[in-house]
């Protein structure tokens, strides 16, 4: 609303240099300034959705595909479940192999092939199958005690050879025959034999899976009872 113009005259009787009274003027004061509140917030209004429409279209412009990623700690060798797996939502043009949804069923009972950290995409490079049984071979498990295992850690995929150790093989020993290491070579049960799983029991004991011969199984079975197999990790 426009301020109304403030009329000044002088006092009456007042008389200018040259004797006669001053005439009276007239001045106008400036209006105050004044800030229009409505018009502020409707231009700050106007701006945020304008702001918001732009990160809108940023967003739909960009396309979001489902994907698999990991929801806890995977270990390498373990075995993935449902419950190890969720879905997050990526952006399309990721140049990432990743897998989607519709692949779970291609993921759950695979083995990991490295640690997999929570929220890592799972693409076809950190899984593999389980082993299946060719003819003429075995699976068989051992549970072993702290010092029956590498201390450095066993995963699916090691190399390893199966010994028997202690009194038990020197009182088995009837030939005295022995490598040039000094040990018997009845203490060997099996050779090349290939790790499956690695699963963890109470107090730092593992239950160890290998796959190697039938025969070699079947010995490595006969003998577990004693209580003094070790596995020597070996190179591929």
């Amino acid at each position: 609303m426009a301020s109304t113009p403030t009329v000044r005259t002088p006092r009456a009787g007042t008389p200018s240099s040259n004797g006669h009274g001053s005439s009276a003027t007239i001045s106008l004061a400036p209006p105050g300034r004044r800030v229009r509140m409505p018009e502020l917030v409707v231009g700050v209004l106007v701006m945020s959705v304008f702001a918001l429409g732009a990160v809108l279209w940023h967003l739909s412009a960009v396309d979001r595909s489902p994907a698999l990623a990991v929801v806890g700690t995977v270990e390498r060798g373990d075995v993935i479940s449902s419950d190890d797996l969720r879905v997050v939502y990526v952006s399309s043009d990721d140049a990432l192999a990743r897998m989607g949804e519709s692949q779970m069923t291609e993921v759950v009972g695979r083995v990991a092939l490295v640690d997999l950290a929570p929220g890592t995409l799972v693409t076809r490079s950190v899984v593999a199958d389980r082993p299946t049984l060719e003819e003429g071979e075995g699976i068989v498990g051992l549970s072993l005690d702290p010092g029956g295992y590498p201390d450095l850690g066993l995963a699916p995929g090691d190399r390893v050879t199966i010994v028997r150790s202690g009194d038990t093989a020197a009182s088995e020993a009837t030939d005295g025959s022995a490598d040039d290491g000094g040990t018997s070579s009845s203490n060997v049960i099996a050779r090349e034999a290939t790790v499956v799983s690695v699963e963890e029991l109470t107090g730092d004991r593992r239950l160890v899976s290998v796959l190697t011969t039938e025969a070699d199984a079947e010995a490595v079975a006969a003998a577990a009872g004693s209580g003094s197999l070790r596995l020597v990790q070996v190179s591929p």
